[in-house]
């Protein structure tokens, strides 16, 4: 019979018993027939089971083989298998951890010894701390060979295993220390090799648990003294979190005349400069110590905790100010030219300790203000036109993609200006454009209805329509159906506007585009548009009605008196007119409510019942007062499209409703922080609210009452990119003399009072505004007494933000506002607020 036949035979009806003496008589040819016959039915039509685990055993040259062939078995036939390697042992067997874990530890051990296979150390590590979680461990593993105490044990320190797991209420830790107890292994060699396993930095957990094992084990003064250069190594660890233990350790030994305090001050240099507070106080004991027992080391630690005064933490700063006070010369030269270095962003309890260590010139030295100097968010620049077929051909590849939003417009304008001129060769290079269209299909919002107008443009003008337009062409709806029921109001403007922007490119008419930004991100200037209306002029056509609207909307508002000079230059009567909602200041405000027009919506809190399957809780909320507008006319303009509604529109179509009528985004923020942040516990799409915030920023406009309440949700927000961009927002506009920080403060305020979120998380980051600028430190001031006039009662945490008052009264040498000083008197009933508000009174 054929190897092939017989073995199928064997394994289709599972002859268990006939399959080793099969296997032992195979010759290398026919070892790669069964090899080949396992590759083509294993995985599909047979299965895996004991015939196949021991034919992948007999029959693989590689490990890699055969453990794509056998995957991990909770059971293995070890008496089979053992009277296999009797007769034929693979040479990779040593290195397979998949088959082996599988292994009793004592079976491998064994079979080790009978010279079946040859471990290597990091397999026979593994195997051994896996050894731990087997339900049948015992004692034994550890004694019957006594390869595992003299040599398998110490592997365990040397490469990344299973050390670390337990199971029930065995662990490793505990092993090890009953070997030491027993006096089974070397109890300084254990200790020794514990930390230089945390130096070899395998892995987080694995150095935080051999950090632990150490401890575990009670390490004397002696032992860490003898130990303390490896534990100084671990201050060279990028695991922050090591150092805490670290320093606990070390401070068992600081007194010690052996203790190698110069390495220690020299290696634990950089901790200083952490941000974590428990590491940097921890290290201010610590070098205090050995200042207090070496004279010799006074001068460098004081110079070495100078640092913490980076770090804007009251209690650190004060503690390392006591620490130079105490130890360090005030007429040292060199203290005191490295003191003139961090002068700026000493807090004032930390600065008034170290008075004597500053030498003042009175003849020489002269008081200047900290001048802010304002870097803009964002600079504008002109937009590169269109200018070719080629160009459009390019754009219009890409314009599918979520590239910058004047590209939708661009694309429009070159339509338009290229119309009469594409060929059917231009068609063919568009197939590109069209496909990347049909991929929109299933999609949504303003690139599916440019897609579809795409489409509907390309189905008009090509004359051999490609299959790509005919698929399209039926998967997409009219252009002038695309508008159903649910479809957003403001949707229904831009669709608008591609409707008669498809009616102008039937009558073959060559006008401009009005509304196409020509800097970025979405302005448009006044010379720029009278030139186009020019044209229009020259041609005695009206302007499409929606893109007018838009390109009014998009002017910037500056130099507007030079601007009106040239349009009257270059304008008559009737065109100078379509100008006016940018030259009459009181043109929309006698159209529109101006709540909309300013955005100065109400607000108010109320609390949300949520329901879950084993009850319900109520959580704050704060929502803003919007009308949703069930209907509106035909001949509706843009902005009573946009102030009915914006519900139901993501993402990028923000961005692009935002650059549309930027000076009245008001109710877009609006809708979009009642729908994503109304309430700390449930937010959504913070990533699009990072996008869409920064995208405002780019236009540097003045912030209406919803931007404050979107920006104030930032403050808060437990996501660390929307909590900085947001301080990052607060730093640029707090010295704007148009930002509000008195309402910016109310909010927050009635926020705090709500307990809508937590002090904490603002105050942190509150705390890193002092001393950025003389004009920040006053803007802090403004904005914590307007916080803390509209706090109605003392909340948990509240001490943050009066101690952050106080260091600004005293930056600022101010006294405390009448209306916080007349609530401190009613919170000064408080035993943990007594301190800081005498402290605030006293100022």
């Amino acid at each position: 019979m054929l190897i092939e036949d017989e073995f199928k035979t064997l394994y289709l009806n599972y002859r268990i018993k006939e399959i080793v003496p099969f296997l032992k008589k195979l010759k290398p040819k026919d070892k790669k027939e069964v090899v080949a016959l396992l590759k083509k039915h294993i995985h599909k039509e047979w299965g895996h089971n004991t015939i196949s685990l021991l034919a992948a055993l007999a029959c693989c040259k590689t490990k890699n083989e055969f453990e794509r062939l056998a995957p991990g078995y909770f059971s293995i036939p070890v008496e089979a298998v053992e009277d296999l390697f009797e007769s034929y042992q693979p040479d990779w067997l040593g290195e397979s951890y998949l088959f082996l874990r599988e292994i009793n530890y004592l079976k491998i051990l064994e079979w080790e010894q009978k010279g079946f296979l040859q471990l290597n150390d990091e397999i026979s590590a593994l195997l051994l701390a896996s050894s731990i979680l087997s339900s049948d461990y015992s004692d034994e593993i550890l004694f019957t060979f006594p390869v595992t105490l003299t040599s398998h044990i110490w592997l365990l320190f040397k490469y990344e295993s299973d050390i670390t797991a337990r199971y029930k209420e065995r662990d490793w830790k505990k092993v090890l220390k009953n070997l030491v107890e027993g006096k089974k292994v070397d109890r300084l060699r254990l200790l020794n090799e514990s930390l230089k396993a945390v130096n070899l930095n395998l892995s987080k957990e694995h150095n935080t648990w051999f950090l632990e094992l150490f401890a575990y084990l009670e390490p004397t003064a002696k032992e860490i003294v003898e130990l303390q250069d490896e534990l100084l190594m671990i201050f060279h660890s990028t695991q922050h979190s090591l150092f805490l233990e670290t320093l606990k350790l070390i401070n068992q030994v600081i007194t010690d005349s052996a203790f190698k305090a110069e390495d220690f001050l020299y290696a634990a240099s950089y901790l200083i400069t952490l941000p974590t507070k428990n590491i940097v106080n921890a290290l201010l004991l610590t070098v205090e110590k050995i200042a207090k027992n070496n004279v010799q080391y006074q001068e460098e630690i004081a110079l070495l905790v100078m640092p913490v005064f980076l770090n804007k933490d009251k209690a650190l700063q004060v503690k390392g100010a006591k620490t130079i006070a105490k130890y360090g010369n005030p007429e040292s030269e060199k203290i005191q030219q490295h003191l003139l270095l961090y002068k700026e962003s000493l807090l004032s309890d930390a600065q008034l300790l170290l008075e004597k260590f500053f030498i003042e010139n009175n003849e020489s030295e002269t008081i200047e203000e900290d001048v802010y100097q304002k870097i803009s968010w964002y600079i504008s620049e002109p937009i590169a036109p269109v200018e070719t077929i080629d160009d459009f051909i390019f754009l219009a590849s890409q314009i599918f993609n979520n590239n910058e939003t004047y590209h939708f417009d661009q694309f429009l304008e070159a339509i338009i200006r290229f119309n009469s001129e594409l060929k059917e060769e231009h068609f063919n290079q568009l197939e590109p454009a069209f496909k990347a269209a049909l991929k929109l299909k299933e999609t949504k919002g303003l690139h599916h209805l440019l897609a579809t107008f795409f489409i509907h443009y390309g189905v008009l003008k090509q004359e051999k329509k490609s299959q790509v337009l005919l698929t399209a062409g039926s998967e997409f709806p009219l252009l002038e159906n695309w508008c159903e029921e649910k479809t957003p109001f403001i949707l229904k403007a831009y669709h608008q506007l591609l409707l008669d922007i498809l009616e102008l490119l039937k009558q073959n008419k060559n006008l401009p585009l009005l509304c196409v930004p020509d800097c970025t991100p979405c302005w448009i200037t006044v010379h720029h548009l009278v030139d186009k209306l020019r044209i229009y002029q020259q041609q005695n056509e009206d302007p499409i009605s929606m893109d007018w609207q838009i390109a009014v909307l998009r002017i910037k508002r500056e130099k507007l008196h030079e601007a009106e000079k040239y349009a009257k230059e270059k304008l008559n009567k009737k065109y100078f007119e379509l100008l006016n909602p940018v030259f009459d200041q009181n043109y929309f405000r006698e159209r529109y409510e101006s709540v909309y027009l300013e955005g100065d919506f109400k607000w108010e809190f109320s609390d949300r019942k949520i329901y879950r399957s084993n009850g319900s809780e109520e959580i704050p909320q704060l929502l803003i007062s919007l009308e949703n507008k069930s209907e509106i006319s035909v001949n509706a303009t843009f902005l009573e499209y946009l102030f009915s509604s914006c519900r139901r529109v993501y993402n990028h179509d923000l961005i692009h409703i935002l650059y549309t009528a930027p000076y009245f985004s008001g109710c877009i923020f609006a809708r979009k922080y009642n729908e994503t942040l109304s309430n700390t516990v449930y937010q959504y799409d913070i990533k699009g609210s990072i996008e869409f915030f920064n995208a405002w920023m780019k236009l540097e406009l003045p912030f209406q009452t919803a931007h404050y309440l979107f920006l104030s949700a930032g403050l808060f927000n437990k996501d660390k990119t929307f909590y900085g961009i947001a301080f990052e927002v607060l730093v640029n506009k707090a010295v704007s003399e148009d930002f509000e920080l008195q309402k910016l403060g109310q909010i927050l305020g009635q926020m705090i009072t709500f307990e809508w979120a937590s002090v904490k998380r603002l105050a942190d980051g509150l705390t890193g505004l002092i001393n950025l600028s003389t004009s920040h430190n006053i803007a802090l001031e403004k904005l914590l007494t307007a916080i803390l006039s509209a706090v109605k009662k003392p909340v948990f945490n509240l001490k943050k933000l009066l101690e952050l008052y106080y260091e600004v009264l005293r930056q600022n040498r101010s006294v405390s506002d009448k209306t916080v000083h007349g609530l401190l008197k009613e919170w000064e009933k408080e035993n943990n607020l007594k301190k800081i508000i005498h402290q605030i009174k006293s100022t």
